[in-house]
């Protein structure tokens, strides 16, 4: 950062000489770019324009067009790579045709077929060009499959792609579950940034924050949403007086910000915003592995639940279970397809039979081994066997048989004395007959023919998450795209400043030190404050860089700093943070102001508490801590403290003059409810929990135990009662220590003011 500086401010006092060298010209356009000095960097770009096809000009056009976030003005670019493709490298053509894969450009399967045939013996443009295909979708041209293949051939020791056996691969995998298992272990200690974690385990950012999110908010089960690491429980909420400030933006809090889709209102508040110079870079690489890999196995599941809707397929519906031996061989999928089969059927005299290719293999034998099905032999023929029939009822032409021999004896061999299909014959299909029938465009052909086809539960679930996945990622886009087009908004106005590479020389460059996480720590020092969506990060109220202190703050504190400086609306607030909760962002605190509108606007029916969205989000987001590992003791305990205070004071706050008794009562116990210490025991050191959740609960119920003020006597003798049958007696009789333990401290609070001496109190 100092380093480009330096050199932007010498060339800028040497102008003249400057003018006299092309070389130092591009120089300089590159200096202005590294130190985020975009728009000058763009400016000075422009003067270079009779050097359009060098390779700096080139390569300083695409890094700017994607730094600032103007991604679709690299079409003009590739346009022109692409016009110009006989004078580019066989390198330069496969960046490019990446770079018009990912923005949608027409001309990118004919950069890559170009790359490929330009470098037939270049072992990584042919593999960088058979990946880039089967991404796109192209995988059924023929050519495909021979860069593959030449690239194996030519990659020898050191190549892109090396030859694995499968035992070579399973020998491999300890420690890869060693180190999958080591990561989600410290990330969920908090001692990990999202970023490294997911660098670890070969994922992104988005992978562990926004996808999870966005799956969790149609989760109905908490048990099954995933934890986003966004918040660290050590924080005490604060706000911050966000009018006329400077911030810095680390990447985490810009995607939180657009999943609540408030980006353009928080940028807006501030009358500067800074973010790291790696920021959109990372974004568009982020962007690039939001896009499913092939669809064309979304375009199979869809087709397959297409099926199930329309009836050409039905669900698989079991009446009995695989025995044990049968499992151990195959597996369970297929052991419970043989096993429906082979159920004996009163008053049903259709064939029931499983359609699986041949062979299997034993699961534990690494495909060395085969299974022995030969007792099962009547219920097992092959995807050609199905082929053959379908030909005898007139569904398929002799052409279409023809191809559908030529492909499936390539892949499958035909079982032994296989039995006849009996027309109306119920098929099960595994999902390797799936998917070959598929392939073959054979799939809608069973119902036609007569035929009851049932795929295996297992292909019906991993199509739906294929589906599911797939929705979830054009919406992973879609808050990509609100973060691009805002930052290039203000990029372009000026209110988003860039700050400058951390790094000027790219050989010395590091993925680690280039990723915005990092980058935003030496951006605080210039700014009012920083904002940072990373429990391991924001566990720290300040940010020190080169002895300057900038405060730290999250999503939730900036939330509560728009809400305080009326750019939202409390109802506004609670919809955020409610959204923020159901998405499985972890500790979210609850303040008392919240939870009483929650409890207050939850109705009373039948003596149960009727939860709102946002009181069961409260109560889910809670629970769903406390299922899990996640939440360090003693670390983070301000979170649980403030959680527990804020439930025990709203329930006291229900007792007022005007309430409804039979109400109060109601949605007293809803919050008793939650307040028990033992829930939590789990995560107590186990030489210390026993005596933690004993004084704790007894410090809670000493709260609860307070006398109220300032209301009428019938209230407080209703408190007392309602104390008494819901506090003291469970307790007196399950956990008589404890009692004694509340007594013995309410009786020494007594005698402690009998002995006072009222009138030196006054005095005093």
């Amino acid at each position: 950062m100092n380093r480009s500086k330096t050199i932007v401010e010498f060339l800028q006092s040497n102008s003249d000489f400057l003018a006299q060298s092309e070389h130092l010209n591009n120089f300089y356009a590159w200096a202005l770019y590294n130190e985020g000095q975009f728009r000058e960097a763009r400016q000075k770009l422009t003067e270079l324009n009779d050097q359009v096809d060098s390779v700096n000009y080139r390569a300083l056009l695409v890094n700017l067009g994607i730094a600032t976030g103007d991604w679709h003005s690299l079409s003009a670019y590739i346009v022109n790579e692409y016009q110009n493709r006989d004078d580019r490298t066989a390198k330069d053509l496969m960046g490019t045709a990446q770079l018009a894969l990912h923005i949608g450009s027409p001309h990118a399967r004919d950069l890559v077929f170009e790359a490929a045939s330009k470098s037939e013996d270049d072992a990584a443009i042919l593999a960088a060009a058979y990946f880039t295909a089967t991404q796109a979708d192209w995988e059924n041209d023929p050519r495909v499959s021979r860069w593959l293949e030449r690239a194996a051939e030519l990659s020898g020791d050191n190549g892109p792609l090396q030859r694995m056996s499968l035992k070579d691969i399973l020998d491999r995998k300890p420690e890869w579950d060693r180190r999958e298992s080591e990561t989600w272990k410290m990330l969920s200690q908090g001692n990990i940034p999202i970023f490294m974690a997911a660098e670890s385990l070969n994922r992104t950012l988005v992978d562990l924050t926004i996808f999870p999110a966005l799956v969790n908010t149609s989760e109905t089960d908490p048990r099954r949403r995933n934890a986003i690491p966004a918040y660290s429980g050590k924080r005490v909420p604060q706000q911050f007086d966000v009018v006329g400030k400077t911030v810095a933006l680390d990447a985490t809090a810009l995607l939180t910000l657009s999943f609540l889709n408030i980006l353009d209102i928080a940028l807006d508040s501030f009358s500067d915003v800074v973010i790291p110079h790696s920021m959109l870079g990372w974004l568009f690489e982020e962007r690039q592995r939001a896009d499913f890999h092939q669809p064309s196995r979304i375009a199979d599941a869809l087709e397959v639940r297409d099926m199930l809707a329309t009836g050409k397929l039905q669900r698989f519906a079991p009446v009995t279970v695989a025995n044990s031996e049968l499992l151990t061989q195959v597996g369970d999928e297929l052991a419970a397809l043989i096993a429906e089969a082979e159920v004996v059927r009163e008053g049903d005299e259709a064939q029931h039979i499983v359609v699986r290719s041949a062979p299997v293999h034993r699961l534990s034998s690494l495909l060395e081994e085969e299974a022995d099905l030969s007792s099962h032999a009547p219920v097992l023929i092959s995807c050609l066997a199905v082929v053959e029939k379908l030909k005898q009822k007139g569904q398929i032409t002799a052409d279409k048989e023809k191809r559908a021999h030529a492909y499936l004896q390539l892949h499958e061999r035909p079982w032994p004395n296989p039995p006849e299909i009996s027309d109306g014959a119920v098929l099960y299909l595994d999902d390797l007959a799936i998917n070959y029938l598929q392939h073959l465009g054979l799939l809608g052909k069973l119902k036609d023919a007569g035929f009851t086809a049932v795929p295996s539960p297992r292909e019906v679930s991993e199509n739906d998450a294929l589906i599911a996945y797939d929705r979830t990622s054009d919406d992973v886009k879609n808050i990509i795209e609100r973060i691009r087009a805002t930052l290039n908004a203000r990029i372009d106005s000026g209110q988003v400043k860039v700050g400058g590479r951390q790094k000027f020389d790219r050989e010395d460059d590091d993925s680690m030190s280039e990723h915005p996480t990092v980058g935003i720590i030496a951006l605080a020092a210039d700014c009012d404050a920083a904002v940072a969506d990373d429990r391991f990060i924001n566990q720290h109220v300040h940010i020190d860089f080169d002895g300057i202190q900038s405060p730290l703050l999250s999503t939730v504190d900036l939330l509560d700093s728009l809400a305080a400086a009326s750019i939202f609306s409390s109802g506004e607030l609670l919809e955020h943070r409610t959204r923020l909760r159901r998405g499985g962002y972890f500790f979210v605190p609850v303040n008392a102001s919240e939870l009483a509108q929650c409890i207050n606007d939850s109705a009373v029916v039948e003596g149960e508490v009727v939860e709102t969205a946002e009181l069961r989000a409260i109560r889910e987001s809670i629970l769903r801590v406390r299922m899990s590992d996640w939440l360090q003791l003693p670390n983070e305990a301000p979170w649980l403290h403030l959680t527990l205070k804020a439930f025990i004071n709203v329930l006291r706050d229900l007792w007022q003059n005007d309430a409804n008794i039979d109400d109060v009562i109601t949605r007293s116990n809803w919050l008793l409810e939650q307040i028990d210490l033992r829930g939590w025991a789990h995560r107590f050191a186990p030489e210390n929990a026993d005596n933690i959740i004993r004084t704790g609960r007894g410090g809670h119920m000493l709260l609860l135990l307070t006398p109220l003020m300032e209301v009428k006597p019938a209230i407080v003798n209703a408190y007392w009662t309602w104390a008494e049958d819901n506090i003291l007696a469970p307790v007196k009789e399950q956990f008589p220590e404890l009692y004694e333990w509340l007594v013995k401290w309410q009786r020494e609070q007594v005698y402690r003011l009998a002995e006072t001496d009222v009138s030196q109190e006054v005095d005093s």
